[in-house]
């Protein structure tokens, strides 16, 4: 599970993995595709956080809608992410849902969590 501080802005999705994130063990994480397993994009994709509040925030490809927190990236054909920087108070376990939305009614999905942890403060 990945662990950051608060304010330390936190990638989630099907993205190409960073060396640190590589690094920090988070699993790889497959693209989107077709039925023949070729990477493709979905009409639609909504990535969720959930804080460890409970407060949720969504986000959405190709346009945010009016309730949306803003929009996904799209990195490349098939790989979505969303960077967020969780802000005090909101340390503490994290969840996060990736849906994609294709025409053929099959859908993917991946979730996971990480952890955010409040700074020790000095003496």
């Amino acid at each position: 599970m990945q662990s950051v501080s608060v304010a330390t802005t936190v990638r989630v999705g099907n993205h190409t993995l960073s060396a640190a994130e590589q690094a920090a063990g988070v699993p790889d994480r497959e693209p989107f595709v077709d039925a023949s397993g070729n990477p493709t994009d979905p009409q639609s994709v909504a990535i969720w956080l959930v804080a460890p509040t409970g407060t949720k925030r969504s986000f959405a490809y190709p346009t945010a809608g009016t309730t949306d927190s803003g929009t996904v990236t799209r990195q490349q054909v098939g790989r979505f992410y969303v960077d967020w920087t969780p802000n005090t108070p909101e340390d503490g376990l994290w969840c996060w849902y990736l849906v994609g939305s294709m025409t053929l009614g099959a859908g993917q999905t991946d979730q996971d969590v990480f952890y955010v942890r409040r700074p020790i403060a000095g003496p």
